[in-house]
């Protein structure tokens, strides 16, 4: 069924992500995009441990992996061994990722205007809090 909810959310999101790649291809790495974006949306200034870091991704440890080495290639994150427990991990933006999460938050915001002024402003609102809601049920 092309109009059920689910089938609506999830090309919403595929358009939402399409628009952001877009916006986001000249300003970086290609690691940067995608799942590599969430990446460094998660670590923040401060970084986390890598199993952390895993934990809050949802996707298996190799994945998670998988896009650090990647990340790391391109000079965006490192991963600093903690002093006390030789075993943790914690992954660290560098100043190269620190500019591209900002670069994505920029983008985001701009996507995010963009989708208020095509609904105007009091449907976008409640678009958000419908969607909150959702959310905050777990339904």
């Amino acid at each position: 069924m092309a109009d059920d909810l689910g089938r609506i959310l999830e090309q919403a999101t595929q358009i939402w992500h399409k628009k952001l790649r877009e916006a986001l291809a000249s300003q970086g790495p290609p690691s940067a995009l995608g799942a590599g974006a969430a990446v460094l949306e998660q670590l923040g200034a401060g970084g986390l441990p890598q199993t952390q870091l895993t934990a809050r991704m949802g996707l298996s440890k190799q994945a998670v992996q998988q896009l650090l080495d990647a990340l790391e290639a391109d000079e965006l994150l490192v991963r600093v061994q903690d002093t006390v427990d030789r075993r943790i991990k914690h992954v660290q933006l560098t100043a190269a990722g620190q500019a591209a999460a900002k670069a994505r938050q920029q983008a985001q915001a701009a996507l995010e205007l963009r989708c208020k002024d095509a609904l105007g402003k009091k449907e976008f609102k409640r678009l958000r809090k419908s969607l909150r809601a959702v959310i905050d049920r777990n339904v």
